[in-house]
């Protein structure tokens, strides 16, 4: 079974990050406890969108650094 973290899991993986985990696993743990959610298309175009927001900011907030440095 394939999992999209919500939030950083020790020993499994981080945010945001895809993993494959034991069906009992995903379904009786990280999804009830809210630290993951099945990983199909329409959770999988939502990462993709998230994740290019976050590479946004990042790339505005290295401008902005690098603007203020100068």
């Amino acid at each position: 079974m394939d999992i999209i973290l919500t939030k950083d899991v020790p020993g499994l993986g981080f945010k945001d990050e895809i993993v494959k985990v034991k069906n009992g696993y995903g379904r009786n743990y990280i999804i009830p406890k809210g630290y993951g959610v099945l990983s199909n298309g329409t959770n999988k175009k939502i990462l993709e969108e998230n994740l290019k927001q976050t590479i946004k900011k990042q790339e505005e907030l290295l401008k902005n650094a690098n603007d203020l440095a100068k």
